[in-house]
């Protein structure tokens, strides 16, 4: 069976006020160009100060110059995000905070998972581990080491 696709992972970023740096979508197109990952959905929600909510798509905010650095970064699948997706997020969003939502493959998962493959083997399991978990036990290990000496 050949890998097809890389695993896929979805993310969400929120500013405080009714935009996203630009810095976000120069990171996203930075992997994007080194072939890292290949974004397949992009969304935005926004709160206001009175708690309604707002969800678009870069077809939804026209030539604001604010979202111009984002056009071209993501190749659009539809449904990827659901509405139940954009109900628990919104909920979550404090008032006056804009949001965006990332769906992206792990495109050098997709090459290295296509490698494994065709030398006969495959690949069994991959898990995303949290930076903060990650950092948790990296302190343990420091922790522990340090009190060894």
């Amino acid at each position: 069976m050949a890998v097809g696709r890389g695993a896929v992972e979805f993310v969400v970023a929120g500013f405080a006020g009714p935009r996203i740096h630009p810095d976000v979508a120069r990171g996203l197109r930075e992997q994007v160009d080194r072939g890292v990952i290949r974004i397949i959905d992009l969304l935005f929600l926004q709160k206001d100060t009175e708690g309604l909510v707002r969800q678009f798509d870069l077809d939804g905010v026209g030539n604001d110059e604010a979202y111009a650095p984002f056009h071209g970064v993501a190749r659009t699948i539809d449904g990827l995000v659901s509405p139940t997706d954009y109900r628990e997020i919104s909920e979550e969003l404090p008032p006056d905070t804009t949001a965006v939502i990332v769906v992206f493959e792990h495109a050098w998962l997709r090459d290295m998972g296509a490698a494994v493959e065709a030398r006969g083997g495959r690949l069994l399991f991959s898990e995303r581990i949290p930076g903060d978990i990650v950092e948790a036990a990296e302190d343990a290990a420091e922790r522990a080491a340090s009190e060894l000496t």
